[in-house]
């Protein structure tokens, strides 16, 4: 038996979202002196961000919310497709006023400091964020440097949009991978957090290096419901499974609880706001260029140490969805909040430098780190990773430069991770061996 053309067409249909976004900004500023050791500027900025979307006729869950065509009964309307869900037209905008001043300050011979705070608002939301900085000068070649801030986001337009948003994602509880549907919650609040910095630089003919510890300390962090913590409440059963299962839609419609977990359908997950995320560290550079002959040769290290990632707990009605936990140090797969964390990233340099001729090489190292998913297995442990990049520069004239570079010059593998694509693509470059060839050229005299 032929099947119909329009049957054909209908079988072939694809979801299609034509997306558009504009941003207008107008900023003004006054800057000056109030006295030969204070500076001061102050300004105002406006900001307003458009968004608008418009689906094709299939994916437009207002002329096609069920599987069925021109059906409007079916209870979930979540559109014709299972996994790729459906859209409405969508325009919204956001428009953000802020205020803003500093000033530099001399308070003493070796002592200087900012003073700066930020003002701003959109709709009902509003926050004033100070910040206080300072260097003083303790010894000639030696400095101590410190600032305390505090800051503010709002929520971007897309957190605060309603709509459905469907992605296919693995859901470990039930060995499978589902349709997860995120959203925007209008009520969201905007992220707060307080910052410090301390730190040491010092100077010499030779040399120059600094140390400085960070610690942030981020509140009311804007992201989306964790769907593995669904799905683990839910697959647990009894009261936990009552906890969450309005979040859960089985095969006779959403919040039954009545399927288990292998048979859900979906599950959805919407944007929260996270009690928050308590992170520290330190970071390390140092750069020395020393005379050799005619030549120069440079040395150079840039390092970060991440310390701390301790996200606090999530909970909803009483029932803890998503534990504290420290992420460091591991690759936090399946975890919303935290990307994965080795706690070592560096790079060292050394360089020869004669005439017009430079040969500089770049040795860039990341430590291991663990995969919590599988513990007590041979992917537990992820391997450190380096790579050794070589680059030769020439300036032949005052117009032109060129360079050429071999980036990964052993064509080292990123190590093994058990995930879909074997590697940490957020972490480490799956790149071998490239070589690039570039060349500068200013025009004029």
């Amino acid at each position: 038996m032929e099947n119909r053309p329009e049957l054909i067409d209908w079988i072939n249909d694809e979801v299609d979202l034509d997306n558009d976004a504009s941003l207008f900004a107008f900023d003004a500023m006054l800057k000056g002196a109030l006295t030969d050791e204070t500076e001061f500027a102050t300004g105002y900025q406006f900001r307003r961000l458009g968004v608008g979307a418009v689906p094709n006729r299939p994916g437009d869950l207002a002329l096609t919310p069920c599987p069925v065509p021109d059906d409007r009964s079916c209870p979930d309307q979540f559109g014709p497709f299972h996994f790729t869900g459906g859209f409405f037209h969508y325009d919204d905008s956001q428009t953000v006023h802020r205020f803003f001043a500093e000033s530099q300050l001399r308070l003493g011979p070796r002592i200087r400091g900012q003073v700066a705070a930020n003002y701003e608002f959109h709709g009902s939301v509003r926050s004033f964020d100070p910040k206080v900085a300072l260097r003083i000068e303790l010894a000639e070649p030696l400095a101590l440097r410190t600032s305390v801030q505090t800051t503010f986001r709002t929520p971007s337009v897309d957190d605060l949009n309603e709509d459905l948003n469907t992605g296919l994602q693995y859901v470990s509880a039930a060995g499978i991978y589902k349709a997860i549907d995120t959203y925007g919650d209008k009520d969201l609040v905007p992220e707060r957090a307080f910052t410090y910095n301390v730190g040491l630089i010092l100077q010499l003919a030779r040399l120059r290096a600094s140390l400085d510890y960070w610690d942030y300390d981020f509140k009311d962090v804007i992201d989306v419901f964790p769907y593995e913590g669904i799905a683990s409440l839910y697959a647990a059963g009894g009261s936990q499974r009552a906890a969450v299962q309005q979040f859960v839609t089985c095969p006779d419609g959403q919040g039954t609880g009545t399927c288990d977990v292998q048979s859900v359908e979906r599950i959805e997950a919407g944007f929260v706001n996270w009690p928050g995320i308590r992170m520290s560290g330190i970071d390390l550079h140092m750069a020395s260029r020393i005379p050799v002959g005619e030549a120069i040769v440079s040395f150079g290290v840039d390092g970060t140490y991440t310390r701390e990632f301790f996200v606090r707990a999530l909970d909803l009605n009483g029932t803890e969805v998503f534990p504290a936990h420290e992420a460091a140090g591991k690759l936090n797969w399946g975890n919303p909040i935290a990307p994965p964390l080795p706690q070592w990233k560096t790079s060292f340099s050394a360089g020869y430098h004669v005439g017009d001729y430079s040969a500089v090489s770049y040795l860039n190292t990341v430590s291991g780190y663990t995969n919590g998913a599988f513990a007590g297995t041979e992917f537990e442990d992820i391997d450190r990773f380096a790579t050794l990049d070589f680059s030769v520069l020439q300036r032949t004239s005052e117009q032109l430069d060129w360079g050429l570079s071999v980036m990964n010059v052993l064509g080292s593998a990123p190590p093994l991770v058990r995930w879909e694509q074997s590697y940490d693509g957020f972490t480490h470059s799956p790149k071998g061996r490239r070589i690039k060839l570039q060349v500068t050229y200013r025009p004029g005299s």
